[in-house]
């Protein structure tokens, strides 16, 4: 699993969310939006790993298709994912998904705040 393009972001993202059938239960705004957000979250919480970044990355939908790099060290790259599937599942009106999305979160935290 390559994780390098925004594209390949929402694709792992999607397969998680065992939301591979097109109309997509979650729409590409959405699964952008949680990556945007999960790159805030990580930049609040280790600063570190945004030292040589010049511009804070905000993506929008267009990026997918465009096939955008998102440049991050590869350690930390499956725990953006965690948290773009965490935070979709949270989106959900079912119950039974807040768990899931609890557990996917706190695995972007740990992930992010273990120093290897």
């Amino acid at each position: 699993m390559a994780l390098d393009t925004v594209t390949q972001y929402v694709g792992e993202a999607r397969v998680l969310l065992q939301d591979l059938v097109p109309t997509y239960r979650y729409a590409d705004a959405e699964l952008i939006s949680a990556l945007n957000l999960a790159i805030m979250t990580a930049r609040r919480n280790r600063p570190d790993l945004f030292l040589e970044v010049v511009t804070i990355p905000q993506f929008v939908t267009s990026d997918i298709t465009n096939g955008t790099p998102f440049a991050m060290d590869s350690q930390y790259r499956v725990a953006f994912l965690f948290f773009m599937v965490g935070f979709a599942q949270l989106r959900d009106e079912e119950d039974t998904q807040d768990q899931r999305a609890i557990a996917f979160i706190t695995k972007f935290t740990q992930q992010l705040m273990t120093l290897t």
